[in-house]
């Protein structure tokens, strides 16, 4: 357990984030594919890049590979070792037993992979037999996890003959698949994604040195937090404006929220404005991840909310939208929930929340919440080590600009 505290309702200071996980993942993949040398420079140190960076350190040697909690790191290692020949098993905890993995599997027994289920079909563990992968043109659903895109896209150019890829509906999260083409046009991979057909020959990886930006998904805690304080400017270093991070967005989404970003040449700084909407409605399909913190900022401002394309929410670690819809309510936020959006409908006066806030073994529950301290005395939360998955200097940060 852990609790925060922050008297004055100020927050003034510089957080250096943690660089971003999301780039470290797929970088560690093409490390790997690569037959040339390549470096890598302000690698994340959250949990699910150790866990990735540890497995693809010992797949020679194990065969059966523990993924953990790490929803990114247990489908990249599918998709790269299906590109490797041997036979492995590939398991996680009990929540990622229940989070399907189905539409990936598919794609790869059609280009050669023998894949058997050891449990509840089209979910985790599974048992791989690979062989060299074989081109073959598949069809996937966009509006599944983008992650399955991506795995597949890494392995692409290892592919005999390459690979072509058909999106067949609107795609979810659509920045996280141009990351992952443009990490491997960093390293010299060709490809074309004419309407909904992605194109990538086969080809070599090159070597080279790749420095990781800090994490947007992590800063956007911080515009909250800034958001519902009552002073305050925040700088975080290793941000950019031309970042091939989509969650960069966070920056025009809080200047309807009361806060300006100034970006410098290595920097960015948050000041407040007197700019708050009093009612937004934000279309969230290419960047779930900021749903959380957006919706907790708007319940702390009296802004109402309605935040749409959602879908992806209810197979994270948590059913994220049931899990923050929870918690709020201990705040006195009433939210309304569908499959795909949650919404709040009018201004409700937060009350310091009488019980403790439950983490549900989901890293971004407790950081969303975190910046409701601005609103009232403390907060309790069930569960100090969740935030390791992603950010493990989260309450460190915050006791240096004085909350905790």
């Amino acid at each position: 357990m852990i609790e925060i505290a922050n008297k004055n309702k100020a927050i003034y200071g510089t957080v250096a984030l943690e660089s971003s996980k999301s780039i470290s993942n797929r970088l560690l993949i093409i490390k790997q594919l690569s037959k040339s040398k390549i470096e890598i420079q302000n690698l994340s140190t959250s949990n699910d890049t150790k866990i990735l960076s540890k497995i693809l350190n010992e797949y020679q040697t194990k065969k059966n590979i523990y993924c953990q909690n790490a929803g990114t790191a247990l489908r990249f290692v599918v998709a790269f070792l299906a590109a490797k020949e041997g036979i492995w098993k590939v398991s996680g905890s009990k929540r990622m037993h229940e989070r399907p993995i189905k539409p990936l599997i598919d794609c790869l027994a059609e280009l050669g992979t023998e894949i058997k289920y050891l449990g509840k079909k089209g979910f985790p563990p599974i048992e791989i037999r690979s062989k060299k992968l074989k081109s073959k043109k598949l069809s996937l659903p966009g509006d599944i996890s983008s992650q399955f895109i991506s795995a597949l896209l890494l392995v692409a150019p290892t592919i005999e003959n390459g690979l072509n890829l058909e999106i067949t509906s609107k795609i979810l999260s659509k920045p996280y698949i141009n990351m992952t083409l443009d990490l491997m046009n960093e390293f010299g991979i060709e490809y074309s994604w004419k309407n909904n057909l992605i194109k990538v020959q086969e080809q070599s990886y090159l070597g080279k040195s790749i420095h990781v930006e800090n994490d947007w998904s992590a800063a956007s805690f911080w515009y909250s937090f800034l958001a519902l304080s009552k002073s305050g400017e925040i700088k975080i270093p290793n941000l950019y404006a031309n970042s091939i991070q989509g969650d960069s967005i966070l920056s025009i989404i809080y200047s309807k929220l009361g806060i300006k970003t100034e970006f410098n040449e290595d920097s960015i700084i948050l000041s407040k404005t007197k700019n708050t909407a009093k009612e937004i409605e934000l279309d969230l399909s290419n960047h779930p991840d900021l749903a959380l913190p957006i919706i907790v900022t708007c319940a702390g401002l009296g802004t109402k909310a309605h935040l749409m394309g959602l879908e992806s929410l209810k197979i994270k670690e948590s059913n994220r939208l049931e899990c923050i819809k929870t918690e709020l309510e201990k705040f006195n936020v009433i939210s309304y929930v569908s499959d795909s959006s949650i919404k709040i409908t009018e201004n409700q006066k937060i009350l310091q929340p009488i019980s403790i806030i439950e983490c549900h073994d989901d890293h971004r529950i407790p950081m969303s919440i975190a910046p409701l301290i601005m609103k009232v005395d403390s907060i309790k939360f069930t569960d100090k080590e969740v935030v390791n998955k992603s950010y493990p200097k989260f309450w460190q940060d915050l006791r240096k600009v004085g909350i905790g």
